[in-house]
C-alpha cells in the first residue's frame, strides 16, 4: 500500500472537523458562562428586592423606637435604622433614598417602627412624620432647684393632661445617679466626692433653659438634655471672650465652686445690674472669712422652693452644711441652677463694689426686686430697720 493511501486513512478516522469541535467548545463555554451570569443577575436582583421591598422579619411586630435627631443625614439615618435592626442594609437604603429623591423630606424626631415594616414603608413614615412620637415645649427658669424640676415636671400638662409617666420622686432618684451621667459627662468629675453620693449630687448642673422633648421621655432622658446644654453654655462656653476654664483659673475658684456661687448669686438677685454687685459683696465676705449669711441658702437647707422676704432667728439656727449664717465659706454645693447671667457674675463682679479700701458688705431687699447696699453693720442695721414694715406687709400680703 502507497504512503499517500494511508494518509487519507487515517484523515478518515479521525471524524469530526478540528473546526467544528472549536465551535462546539466555544458555545458551550458561551452558554455556560451566559447560564452563571444570568445566574448572578438573578441572585442580585432577588437580594435587591429582598434588601429593598421585604421586611427584616415579617413576624417580628415588636415596636422599636428610634431618635433621629435634627440635621442628621442620610448616611446617619440609615446607620440608626440598622443599628436597630430594621433594615438590612444600610448602602441600599441610602441608594433607594437618594434614587427617589427624598432625602431633604426626611424629618427628624422620635418614631416607633418594627421589624416587620418594609425600607419603604419604613421611608414613608419619615417623610410624613405620622409615626413620630409628640413633643412638648418645657421651660426650667433660671434658679430652679432639682426639686423644683421635680414638681414642675410631674404636674406639667397639656391640654389639661399631665403629659409624663414619671413622678418627682423618680426624677430625683434618677438625678442621683451620679456615676451613670458622670460617665458621659466628665466635667462632672469636677463635682467634690462628698456630694457625689448626696441627695442632690447634680444640684447646679442641670441648665434651666426652654427644651423640645418628647411626651414619652424619661427622667435620664430630660437629665441629659440638660447636662449637654450646661456642657455648651457654660463648660464650654466664654465669657467676656475668655473660655470658662480660662476664667475660673484666673479667679482663683474651681468649676463647683463657681456654680456654687452663680446659683446663689442667681437666687439673692433679680435685675442684670444687681448679679454683678451681689457677687461683689459675697466675694467681700469671702475674702475677709465673713459668713456669706445668704437667706436663700437656709431657704434651701429648709427644703423650701418658695422665697420669704425675711427669715426667724429660728430659721438661721437651723443645722445644715448649706446654712451660710453657721457656718463660714460656700455651702457644701449649689443650691439651684444658675443663668450664664450669674455664672459670670461669679467670674466677674462689680469691680467698684470690690475696692479692698472700702468694700461694700452688706444688701437688703429695698422692694421692686431691688436692693439696698451699704458698706458697714452700722447702715445695714439702719437700711434693715427702714425696710422690716415693707417685709412684714409684704409677707402678710402673701398669707392672704
Amino acid at each position: 500500500m502507497s504512503e499517500v493511501a494511508v494518509t487519507r486513512d487515517q484523515k478518515k478516522r479521525k471524524g469530526i472537523h478540528p473546526f467544528i469541535k472549536s465551535s462546539v467548545r466555544n458555545l458551550l463555554i458561551y452558554l455556560i458562562s451566559l447560564g452563571i451570569v444570568m445566574g448572578v443577575v438573578l441572585w442580585a436582583v432577588r437580594q435587591v428586592r429582598i434588601l429593598l421591598f421585604e421586611p427584616v422579619d415579617v413576624k417580628d411586630h415588636t415596636t422599636v423606637t428610634v431618635d433621629i435627631p435634627m440635621g442628621t443625614s442620610v448616611r446617619g439615618i440609615a446607620k440608626i435604622l440598622y443599628e436597630n435592626g430594621l433594615i438590612r442594609s444600610t448602602g441600599v437604603f441610602r441608594f433607594y433614598v437618594e434614587l427617589t429623591d427624598k432625602a431633604s423630606k426626611l424629618k427628624a424626631g422620635r418614631y416607633k417602627l418594627s421589624r416587620n415594616m418594609t425600607p419603604q414603608q419604613i421611608l414613608d413614615e419619615l417623610i410624613t412624620g405620622e409615626a413620630a412620637v409628640d413633643t412638648v415645649k418645657i421651660t426650667i427658669p433660671e434658679g430652679f432647684s432639682i426639686r423644683d424640676m421635680a414638681n414642675y415636671l410631674e404636674n406639667f400638662e397639656k391640654d389639661g393632661q399631665k403629659v409624663f409617666r414619671f413622678t418627682a420622686q423618680q426624677f430625683i432618684e434618677t438625678a442621683k445617679q451620679f456615676d451613670k451621667f458622670a460617665e458621659e459627662y466628665t466635667f462632672l468629675y469636677e463635682i467634690p466626692e462628698v456630694r457625689r453620693n448626696g441627695e442632690y449630687p447634680l444640684e447646679g448642673y442641670l441648665f434651666p433653659d426652654t427644651y423640645i422633648v418628647y411626651v414619652d421621655s424619661m427622667p435620664d432622658d430630660i437629665i441629659r438634655k440638660m447636662l449637654s446644654t450646661f456642657e455648651k453654655k457654660v463648660y464650654y462656653a466664654e465669657f467676656r471672650d475668655v473660655p470658662l476654664l480660662t476664667a475660673i483659673e484666673e479667679r482663683g475658684m474651681t468649676l463647683d465652686e463657681v456654680i456654687t456661687l452663680a446659683s446663689i448669686v442667681q437666687e439673692e438677685a433679680a435685675v442684670k445690674d444687681e448679679f454683678y454687685k451681689i457677687s461683689a459683696v459675697f466675694h467681700n465676705r469671702l475674702n475677709i472669712d465673713m459668713p456669706l449669711q445668704s437667706c436663700a441658702t437656709v431657704q434651701y437647707a429648709l427644703g423650701r422652693s418658695e422665697r420669704k422676704p425675711f427669715l426667724t432667728n429660728e430659721e438661721i439656727a437651723v443645722d445644715s452644711p448649706y446654712n451660710t449664717y453657721k457656718y463660714k465659706g460656700l455651702p457644701v454645693g449649689p443650691i439651684a441652677s444658675p443663668g450664664q447671667l450669674a455664672v459670670e457674675a461669679v467670674l466677674y463682679p462689680d469691680e467698684e463694689f470690690m475696692n479692698p479700701k472700702k468694700p461694700v458688705l452688706f444688701f437688703v431687699y429695698a422692694g421692686d426686686n431691688r436692693h439696698e447696699f451699704s458698706y458697714t453693720a452700722e447702715e445695714h442695721a439702719r437700711a434693715k430697720q427702714k425696710y422690716e414694715k415693707l417685709w412684714k406687709d409684704s409677707q402678710n400680703k402673701n398669707k392672704e
